[in-house]
């Protein structure tokens, strides 16, 4: 056990001391060509000893649009990642179905805008999980 809070509160301790990292994260989204309104996006920091931190969420806008902002205090440089929760499979909304695809935002990015450009949801991801109701 002692060993134990000797590896771990150092670890906490760093997360209290760490400079303070963001990112922002703008871009598209299309469903089957069309533009995809009121998408949830989300921007996390992929953490290895605890829980990922949640950075920001939104919907995208009327035009498919969004831009996340996201900052926290960490030692080592921030990996963020966005999740995109939507209903298009091949081009078509099926509400039967919810489809999570991930999106790795490269480190290079850290304090600058990174742009995910155009992205139609119709294609699956690599990183894409699927739940059915």
């Amino acid at each position: 056990m002692q060993l134990l809070l000797h590896f771990l509160l150092p670890i906490y301790t760093f997360g209290l001391f760490g400079s303070k990292k963001n990112v922002t994260v703008i871009g598209h989204l299309e469903c089957g060509g069309s533009p995809y309104k009121d998408v949830t996006v989300e921007l996390w920091d992929d953490d290895l000893f605890n829980f990922d931190d949640k950075l920001d969420s939104m919907h995208t806008d009327n035009g498919g649009n969004f831009k996340l902002f996201g900052a926290t205090r960490e030692i080592r440089n921030i990996e963020p990642y966005l999740l995109i929760k939507h209903n298009c499979i091949n081009g078509n909304h099926d509400v039967r179905c919810t489809h999570t695809d991930r999106f790795n935002v490269p480190k290079s990015y850290q304090g600058k805008i990174y742009n995910l450009g155009k992205v139609d949801m119709k294609e699956a991801t690599a990183k894409r999980s699927t739940k059915c109701y």
